[in-house]
């Protein structure tokens, strides 16, 4: 009786056995490996090869503006020439022109169609509140339109830094005309910009975010762009269909027909 007991309880241990031996294996995957953060002086770099290497964009452009009691949305054509000009014409939905505003040379004009005159100074900010329920200054952000840092030239880099779960550096830099803190963020993987912040003193004046990047031609180009206007509490939303890079743009891209300028 206890030889068959002995050999049952071997015949089950050899079957625990064969069956533990062939269940499959759980290989322990480490996750990803964070990169290692560049240099300041090669962040800088690369943030600098993008500045210079997007000469001019053109699009027709979907635009969403936000804020207390404001919630606008139009279609415009968008030029913007690295950042010395841009210009934007607004649409209504019959595709009529409410205005076109250019800004080049350090000159910022306005047509205005139900006038059919061309306006300037505080005329310029009366007929975009008009258009468009606010003002902006788009001289400040025409960097940002290519995918550029607004006053580049200007920054002077302190230090860089993670963010918390190290997905992001985080670049301190100093406007050396202004004296503003400039805060750009560069996603650690792709390293593309994603945001920037402009404060002066301790009051945040904006802060520029790029996203959805796709490819155009060479180019990672980011086809939504969010400009937070933070002393304001307003929010504006750009969104680019098929933006075209480094075309060129027509000799009188930015000027008016010269029977309409006063």
């Amino acid at each position: 009786m206890s030889i068959r007991i002995s050999r049952y309880l071997y015949a089950i241990g050899f079957v625990l056995i064969f069956v533990v031996s062939c269940q499959p294996k759980i290989v322990s995957v480490s996750p990803e490996a964070k990169p290692e953060m560049p240099s300041l002086p090669a962040l800088f770099s690369l943030l600098e090869v993008r500045q210079s290497g997007i000469h001019d964009v053109k699009d027709f452009v979907r635009t969403k503006i936000s804020g207390e009691r404001l919630n606008h949305s139009f279609r415009q054509a968008l030029l913007v020439k690295g950042n010395e000009a841009i210009r934007v014409d607004t649409y209504n939905l019959f595709r009529q022109v409410l205005g076109v505003l250019i800004y080049e040379g350090g000159k910022t004009l306005m047509y205005d169609p139900g006038e059919n005159r061309v306006v300037y100074g505080q005329e310029v900010w009366d007929i975009m509140h008009r258009v468009m329920g606010t003002h902006i200054d788009f001289r400040e952000y025409i960097s940002v339109f290519s995918g550029g840092i607004p006053r580049f030239s200007y920054l002077q880099a302190k230090v860089a830094t993670w963010n918390a779960d190290q997905t992001i550096y985080r670049i301190e830099t100093i406007d050396r005309e202004t004296g503003e803190q400039v805060d750009i963020e560069i996603d650690a993987y792709t390293l593309l910009p994603k945001s920037v912040t402009r404060i002066r003193g301790t009051r945040e004046i904006y802060k520029a975010h790029w996203d959805d990047y796709q490819k155009v031609g060479q180019w990672d180009f980011a086809h939504k762009i969010l400009i937070e206007l933070t002393d304001r509490n307003e929010t504006v939303s750009v969104k680019y269909s098929a933006p075209v890079i480094n075309q060129g743009l027509a000799p009188d891209a930015f000027q008016f027909a010269s029977d309409i300028v006063n």
